[in-house]
Formats: structure tokens, sequence, C-alpha cells
């Protein structure tokens, strides 16, 4: 009888510590968060190239993985944001250039160009990451880092207007030789983050991005003026993700 009372009492004891340590390892915080991403951008350009101005705002979008790491274990409030993105950024100027007419090999002089750009860039962000207590299953964070992407692919819809007025169109122009390969920004996020279920969340940012070095190559130069073109682009970020 006295047996059977003490396993039972052992059994109880090492079940109630069994689940104070599940229950313990479930309210760790993770050393690694993963989840995906997307966002509609508006991008625009600016540049203080003589005859070259933007034509405005321009919608593009981007999709990818994220990671997040735990700088402080025993916390949710820091973390190295990291991930790997595919950016499709779009943006237009208007300028005056000769312009090379391919499908009729012909050299425009003097030409009232207006170009809309379709970039692609792979992109790997490096940042900090920082967040709120929860409250109500609601967690507000703010991410600052920089920016590394790196060309795929770079086309443009021009419209060419002669001298004497008559127009041209050039669709889907190859523009890798003027596009940089490696484009440097700097950004800056702040958002939302929900918990679903334990470990899913849902996520939601607004962002500001800015590029550090032109969008065009050094060697990309006006025909006529012989200038350096030179373009910085601007992105707005609505991003929404989980992290599972």
């Amino acid at each position: 009888m006295n047996n059977t009372l003490y396993s039972s009492v052992l059994a109880t004891v090492l079940f109630g510590m069994f689940l104070n340590t599940t229950h313990a390892q479930e309210l760790r915080p993770r050393a690694v968060e993963a989840g995906f991403c997307a966002s509609p951008i508006i991008s625009w350009a600016t540049t203080q190239t003589e005859t070259y101005e933007s034509t405005g705002i321009k919608m593009g979008g981007y999709y990818g993985l994220v990671t997040d790491v735990n700088l402080v274990r025993t916390k949710e409030i820091t973390y190295f944001s990291t991930g790997i993105l595919f950016k499709h950024i779009r943006f237009g100027l208007k300028y005056t250039d000769n312009y090379d007419l391919v499908k009729k090999e012909e050299m425009i002089d003097s030409a009232r160009i207006t170009s809309t750009y379709n970039t692609l860039f792979f992109t790997i962000p490096t940042a900090i990451k920082m967040k709120t207590e929860r409250f109500s299953n609601f967690a507000i964070f703010g991410i600052a880092g920089l920016e590394h992407g790196f060309r795929l692919s770079a086309k443009s819809n021009d419209r060419i207007i002669r001298l004497n007025d008559t127009e041209e169109r050039a669709d889907k122009v190859n523009r890798t030789d003027n596009i940089v390969l490696l484009k440097e920004s700097i950004f800056a996020e702040i958002g939302v983050e929900y918990t679903l279920f334990k470990r899913t969340k849902a996520t939601f940012g607004i962002g500001y991005n800015y590029g550090l070095n032109s969008i065009f190559k050094r060697k990309y130069k006006n025909l006529i003026t012989q200038e350096r073109v030179a373009a910085n682009i601007h992105n707005i970020e609505f991003q929404f993700g989980f992290i599972f």
C-alpha cells in the first residue's frame, strides 16, 4: 500500500515537472524565425542631370523569404533581420538625347524621349529589427538597415518624338548596358505583428527605401551633352507576410 502511494506521488511530481518544463520550452523565444512576405511598391526617380526629369510614380512589387535571428534569447525584442527578395522596380524619365532606333536602323538626332524602365533585382536586406512587448497578441516593430541588390534584368519602353514631331515607339529595349549590376539602398520600416496561433504570426508594415548609388552605370552619358546620367530611386513599400 505504501509502495503504491509512494509510486503515485512520485509519478504525479514527475508529470508535473514534465508539464512545467514543456510549458517553459513553449514560452521560450525562438532563436530563429522564418517566413515569407510580399509588397506592392511605389517608385520614382530623382535626377540632377541636365534635360532629365522624372515622369512620376510607377507601380512595382517584391516577394521573397525573410529570416529574423533573435539577439536576446530571453526576450522577443531585438533581431538581426535578413532574407532573399525578388524586387521589380519601375521608374520613368523624360529627356532629350540622340536615339538609336534599332528596328529601323536609324539614329534619331535630338529626340524628345520618355522612357519607362522595368528592372528586376535579387536583393538581400541586412537590418536590425526591434519589437515591443506583446499586448493582446499584437506587437509593434521597427526595422532599419541596408539592402544589397543584384540586377537580374533591365528593360525599357520608350516613346521617341523627332524634331518634326513624328513619333516612334520601342518596347522592351534591353538596358543592362546602362543599369548598374549592384544597387545599394538604405531603408526603414514600421509595422505591426499579430499572433494568429502559437508560433504563426501575420505582419504588416510600411517602409521607405532610398537608393544610395545611381541606378545608372558611370559610363552612361547623354550623347548630345556628354554629361553623365545619374538617378536615385525612391520606394514606398507596403509589406505583408507570415512568420511560422
